[in-house]
């Protein structure tokens, strides 16, 4: 069992993986030479951080992200990613036969990039205390004390 979402791009020789990485480039308009030694974590981390939509307005009518995952065949390189996808996602591969490898995809990209937490709010006293600091410094500044 090979870990294919973390191995490079260009170590996998499935023409239909490198179909598969070709048609996610055009879809996000982004050149391979970016992604060159790169693994496919590192192209969805990408398309997350510069916000890139995955839309099939760039895609061909029968490329490989257009075919249901249902239709892939249990042994080819394209399955074993959706399914390491899947399982990263902590979803099953089965939840995701009626849908296409881009949706797939779309899906499971966020987990590489996650959104960072919200910075805390800090409470009402802090701040109080804050303002007071800040305005008793400010009035040594000014020679007022």
């Amino acid at each position: 069992m090979s870990n294919y979402i973390h191995t490079p791009i260009q170590d996998i020789g499935d023409p239909e993986f490198q179909l598969l990485v070709k048609e996610l480039c055009l879809c996000i308009q982004l050149d391979l030479a970016l992604f060159e030694g790169q693994p496919l974590t590192y192209m969805l981390m990408v398309i997350g951080r510069e916000k890139k939509a995955l839309t099939r307005d760039h895609l061909l009518l029968d490329g490989i992200l257009t075919t249901k995952v249902a239709k892939l065949s249990p042994d080819s390189v394209v399955y074993r990613v959706c399914w390491e996808l899947a399982n990263v996602k902590k979803t099953h591969i089965e939840s995701f036969d009626e849908k296409t490898v881009l949706s797939l995809i779309k899906e499971c990209h966020k987990v590489f990039c996650p959104t960072p937490p919200r910075p805390k709010r800090t409470a009402r006293w802090q701040r109080d205390c804050q303002f007071t600091t800040e305005q008793i410094i400010q009035r040594r500044r000014n020679g007022v004390l």
